[in-house]
């Protein structure tokens, strides 16, 4: 026993140490989902030709309207350029694309 603390003490890690749980996710697998063609996502729902804004790291803050709504991902048409930009729903509860409700 004298051993193991001189270990501890030359070492500094304590052997009983527990590890700490890992950091919870920041949004729920249930907080995200497609139900009847609609998307539940930031305790909203949103629906096809919805106005919205996608924001995003590369692209940052892009308006568009909800094309269409699939089993596992979405198709937001961009007002800019009309082109067509998928966002899959792993993608959302990442937090690689954040969607914000946008005015009509």
């Amino acid at each position: 026993m004298e051993d193991l603390r001189y270990i501890q003490k030359v070492s500094g890690k304590p052997i009983n140490k527990k590890p700490n749980p890992p950091a919870s996710p920041v949004e729920n697998l249930s907080d995200i989902k497609i139900d009847d063609g609609r998307l539940y996502y930031d305790k909203r729902w949103f629906h096809r030709n919805q106005p919205v804004f996608v924001e995003s790291k590369e692209n940052g803050k892009t308006s568009g309207v909800i094309a269409s709504v699939g089993t596992q991902e979405i198709w937001i048409r961009k007002t800019t350029d009309n082109s067509r930009v998928r966002i899959y729903l792993s993608q959302l509860q990442k937090g690689k694309f954040i969607l914000r409700r946008r005015p009509t």
